[in-house]
């Protein structure tokens, strides 16, 4: 698991048209399962395609998981939480701003990997 520039991951996904943002959304839930240690959720194709289905209903449960998933993994290794990720989410994800959950989730997931590296978690 690597880091992902976020801006370069928002640049890709406006270029692409949203396709750079699936493939992105895809990455996000299995990395999210790697270091929380288990599935919270379905895996990045099913919940994708999940996704699709249910005409983005169930990226609002998933943002709302995802929240939980990523406050665990920093428990997990003694990481400073708020413990809101998951209302915040939630809340974006209601109001359509899917793209800034995948934000704060790329940026949480990268502290987690910085986190890893630097204590030897890896």
């Amino acid at each position: 698991m690597e880091k992902r520039g976020i801006v370069k991951a928002i640049i890709f996904s406006f270029i692409t048209f949203g396709i750079y943002g699936v493939y992105w959304f895809y990455k996000l839930t299995n990395e999210a399962h790697q270091v929380v240690g288990r599935n919270t959720t379905a895996s990045g194709g099913w919940a994708l395609l999940y996704t699709f289905i249910t005409l983005g209903i169930y990226y609002i449960y998933w943002s709302y998981k995802m929240g939980e998933s990523i406050t665990e993994a920093k428990r997990m290794r003694g990481m400073h939480t708020s413990g809101n990720d998951t209302i915040l989410y939630l809340i974006l994800s209601l109001f359509g701003a899917g793209i800034v959950t995948q934000v704060l989730l790329q940026d949480s997931i990268n502290d987690i990997i910085d986190y890893d590296s630097t204590s030897g978690n890896v």
